[in-house]
């Protein structure tokens, strides 16, 4: 019996993401993140080798390379796609796209790249492959690996396993946004951003990777969410979260919300959302 087709590729494309990450790799990596048992990384390991894509170093051959760099770009391709032009919540995206890249051709990955821009990173901040297998320079190290006091820019959230990204997802952190660490120690990392402060394990923190603020930026404490102003209270919009996507994104800016605006919230639901803004003359009305 040879392992299913969609396991194979799974497995290359953790070889690929190990390689450029210069991770180690091991039968037991295998068994975690593919969530198979040992018997079936042995054979997985096997059949992987007999089809000359890695070698016994557990090291993709030029073949495997190949076939891996065309997955993972099928993979992020497609979820940047999801991301961009569709209302699908975040936490679908990757079994979409899971789904979806065993499918796409050459041809279908070739041409959603150019629907798309060429991006060179996912929704996620996941390099993603050139048609020729070349991928971006890896950027920053992990938000963990920083003490108190410092700021930066979040370029990547890892997204597996899903029980630690919900925790990053559920305070709405995302590619693009300035952090600053409050506290850290053994057992907790609180961190402040957009006017709101959330404390996350150390695991957590290691799911976050960062970049140094560039020349001119710095963490500003007058920039908060939309959704802390008071009954009553105005302020000035400077920007939209990376979060806010697609047909979501345009509407938004379609009705006015765009930097430089002022607004006001002049009525908010009893339950906290929705809330009324006065936005260029109108009250509109936003969820949380």
């Amino acid at each position: 019996m040879v392992m299913n087709e969609q396991t194979m590729q799974h497995a290359l494309k953790l070889l690929a993401e190990c390689e450029y990450d210069r991770r180690p790799v091991s039968a037991e990596l295998f068994a975690e993140k593919l969530a198979i048992p040992s018997a079936q990384v042995t054979q997985l390991i096997g059949d992987l080798q007999k089809a000359d894509l890695i070698t016994g170093r557990l090291e993709l051959t030029a073949a495997g390379r190949e076939y891996a760099m065309h997955v993972l770009q099928a993979h992020r391709l497609y979820e940047t796609y999801l991301a961009k032009t569709t209302g699908h919540r975040e936490s679908q995206w990757h079994k979409l796209a899971d789904e979806r890249e065993h499918s796409l051709t050459r041809s279908d990955v070739e041409k959603l790249a150019e629907e798309l821009g060429h991006p060179r990173f996912d929704p996620h901040g996941d390099p993603i492959p050139s048609s020729d297998g070349k991928m971006p320079e890896k950027r920053g190290d992990l938000l963990s690996e920083h003490g108190e006091g410092w700021s930066g820019r979040v370029v990547h959230i890892e997204d597996e396993p899903p029980h630690l990204y919900a925790a990053i997802s559920a305070a709405c952190i995302s590619t693009d946004s300035i952090v600053r660490i409050e506290k850290k120690n053994n057992t907790e990392l609180r961190l402040h951003v957009e006017g709101e402060t959330f404390s996350f394990s150390p695991d957590v923190a290691s799911q976050i990777t960062v970049v140094e603020l560039g020349e001119g930026e710095k963490f500003d404490e007058s920039v908060k969410r939309l959704s802390s102003l008071h009954m009553g209270e105005s302020a000035e919009i400077v920007g939209m979260s990376s979060l806010v996507r697609g047909l979501e994104r345009n509407r938004l800016l379609d009705l006015g919300i765009v930097p430089g605006t002022v607004t006001t919230i002049e009525l908010r639901n009893p339950s906290g959302s929705p809330a009324a803004y006065r936005i260029r003359g109108a009250s509109i009305a936003l969820r949380k």
